[in-house]
């Protein structure tokens, strides 16, 4: 399978270590599709988790509501979890995030990386 930038995945991310969410979850792409079809062997994406926190998280976390890119729940984009993981460990693709989503989880990646 080759990731695709902006859609989101099932991605294996055992095992969990210390603040890394670890089990089967859903994870967004944000490297380019380019750098796979390259030839990389791992993909960088930001795994999301169904545990909302309801305070304004902004730039650490992204809400996405529940049957937005296939998610059955509502969700949040850990921001802060950036993770390059093997090609390999990707597993059913969910769906595609909206444009609107994605140019949130763009300027929160720049304010969280210092951009």
């Amino acid at each position: 399978m080759i990731p695709k930038c902006w859609h989101i995945y099932t991605v294996d991310l055992e095992p969990r270590v210390g603040t890394k969410p670890g089990k089967q979850r859903p994870c967004l792409v944000v490297q380019p599709t380019e750098f796979s079809e390259g030839g990389l062997k791992s993909t960088v994406v930001l795994p999301l988790t169904s545990k909302i926190i309801e305070a304004d998280a902004f730039p650490l976390r992204i809400n996405i509501p529940k049957g937005i890119a296939g998610l059955q729940k509502t969700s949040d984009i850990l921001v802060d979890q950036v993770l390059a993981w093997d090609n390999s460990l990707f597993h059913q693709e969910l769906g595609v995030l909206p444009e609107s989503l994605i140019e949130d989880v763009k300027a929160a990646l720049k304010d969280f990386l210092d951009l």
